[in-house]
């Protein structure tokens, strides 16, 4: 018989049938169609009991459970083949839980890129499918959804993300209007000092000081060795807004295009750091560029990242326009472009400004302005070219793109994740609380008015993101309850009493409901009792581990 890959995205269905065929794999592919499971679309009722137990978590589409139930009946073994994150990790654990009665074992493939290397080096390392790799996004949804319903009413949406965003605004109004100047040196390249347009700039200042001619800056006796890095998904989806005028929805998107057609590493990751062993491979191809490139300069990817940051796969072509390239190979370019920076060193020195402000005063700027610019930071790069670099670059003012703007104020403040940064950008513009300089529209004073002061602080929603990711001692023993709700209860528990008391209140009111039976819908299949027999013994034999049932 075939063995069985459970996947997520049908997209990748094809992709990923024609790399086993090649590699002479006999198998067939499911696609769950992402979550298996889901809570209603309504906030309310919350659906979650005293024992903070997902009563109301039903499968999204019970033709499909059944359908994988059919395949994995038929299967030698059964890889549950998702993407190497939380969600991949929630689905692969709901997976495993639809099938135990037909495979108990099934290996857990943890897919990090869509090529045909990176996929066999998945299927190399598949593993036990672990409840505990579950917890965090389990927790996760179980506390969202708490903060969603309990707290949304009279038209205002209230989210432990959003939410903190609309705060976010409040609090730091992020400037759109970013400011280089320039000032050429006694030899070489020129200076630049870049700022963000606020006080005591304003526009209009702005625009007159990138007419200004400043005259030729001395050096100071400061300088630093000057590396770039690897970009994380967030920093590629900052850069695609400011040089491709892609909004972070588009980026997403076509990474994750890219990643299904094996042309990009997994996309959504957080890390800014690549493994020894993958560098190798990305330096074949980098090193033909023409540029300078030395690997040994990149940073490591540190043990707690789980992904590496995100590579180029196959040939690039790093001299052509990005922006002519169009969405997906444009995104490819810029990712390759950062790629071969982070392994080059520079010399970054150091201009003196006080030459600069001096200049400001004679032709009439403000004591205050010319003050501020001959404070900003002076410096110039000298080093190896790399590509996309300015050689001449002139004064400019730039607005940038809001919903850019957000996300990287976003990602800085620790509000959600890789896998949730776009979605929650895109809510956000949607809703029309801020313009598209990000001031707060009279719509956003009043969801601030509505919204809990603590909810609006970006460092409550930062500490559940993290809190939410914790394995605590004993929680994985509790014959009764699971791990998530027991890190569920105990992070409400934690919180400011403005928001516990409302939270904890809409629980207590619902009795503790049974442990969900995953199969249960399935009891009634006829003449499959000795098909189920004979897949336990089999799937028995798997797993690079040993053997470990799905209620582990």
């Amino acid at each position: 018989m075939p063995d069985l890959f459970v996947i997520e995205a049908p997209g990748k269905a094809k992709h990923i049938q024609e790399i086993l065929k090649s590699v002479g794999i006999d198998a067939r592919v499911q696609a769950t169609k992402g979550h298996l499971y889901s809570m209603p679309d309504r906030l309310t009722p919350v659906g979650i009991d005293s024992g903070f137990r997902e009563f109301e978590r039903k499968l999204r589409e019970p033709e499909i459970g059944q359908r994988i139930r059919d395949e994995a009946a038929n299967a030698e073994r059964v890889f549950i083949a998702t993407d190497a994150d939380e969600e991949g990790d929630v689905i692969a654990w709901d997976v495993a839980e639809l099938i135990a009665d037909i495979q108990a074992h099934p290996l857990r493939v943890r897919l990090r890129g869509m090529d045909e290397e990176s996929v066999l080096e998945s299927i190399e390392g598949a593993s036990n499918v672990l409840k505990r790799d579950a917890i965090a996004g389990r927790t996760r949804a179980i506390v969202d959804r708490m903060i969603g319903s309990v707290f949304s009413r009279d038209g205002v949406a209230v989210g432990r993300v959003g939410t903190a965003l609309l705060g976010l605004v409040q609090k730091e109004q992020p400037p759109v209007v970013r400011l280089r100047l320039v000032a050429p040196a006694k030899e070489g390249r020129p200076w630049v000092a870049d700022c963000d347009v606020k006080a005591p700039l304003d526009f209009q200042t702005a625009k007159k000081l990138e007419a200004v001619r400043f005259p030729v800056l001395d050096a100071s006796e400061r300088s630093e060795r000057s590396q770039g890095r690897p970009g994380n998904l967030g920093d590629i989806m900052v850069s695609a807004g400011d040089k491709m005028d892609m909004s972070p929805k588009e980026a997403a998107t076509s990474m994750q295009r890219l990643y299904e057609a094996g042309r990009v590493s997994y996309p959504r990751a957080n890390s800014r750091g690549i493994s020894r062993s993958v560098l190798r491979k990305v330096a074949k191809a980098l090193q033909k560029s023409g540029y300078k490139f030395d690997e040994n300069v990149i940073p490591d990817k540190p043990d707690t990242d789980v992904h590496d940051a995100p590579y180029p796969i196959g040939r690039t072509e790093i001299a052509r326009d990005p922006v002519k390239q169009g969405h997906d190979e444009g995104l490819r370019t810029l990712i390759a472009r950062d790629m071969i920076k982070s392994g080059q060193v520079h010399e970054l020195q150091f201009g003196v400004g006080e030459r600069a402000g001096t200049h400001l005063k004679k032709l009439g700027f403000s004591e205050e302005v010319a003050t501020y610019v001959s404070n900003l930071e002076w410096r110039r790069e000298i080093g190896p070219q790399y590509p996309g670099q300015e050689t001449w670059p002139e004064s400019k003012v730039t607005v940038r793109r809001a919903d850019t703007v957000l996300l990287q104020h976003a990602v800085e403040a620790g509000l959600g994740k890789p896998s949730t940064w776009a979605n929650h950008i895109d809510k956000f513009m949607s809703r029309g609380l801020v313009d598209e300089d990000l001031n707060l529209t009279r719509k956003g004073k009043e969801w601030i008015a509505a919204s809990p002061p603590a909810l609006l602080d970006p460092r409550i929603s930062a500490a559940i993101e993290q809190a939410c990711d914790r394995v605590l001692k004993g929680m994985m023993d509790d014959p009764d309850r699971e791990p998530w709700e027991i890190l569920s209860e105990k992070i409400i528990n934690a919180l400011p009493d403005q928001l516990k008391k409302p939270l904890m209140n809409a629980v207590e009111k619902t009795p503790p409901h049974p442990k969900p039976d995953p199969i249960a819908p399935y009891r009634e299949t006829v003449g499959l009792e000795n098909i189920l027999e004979n897949a336990k013994d089999r799937a028995f034999n798997y797993g690079p581990r040993g053997p470990e049932a799905p209620s582990q």
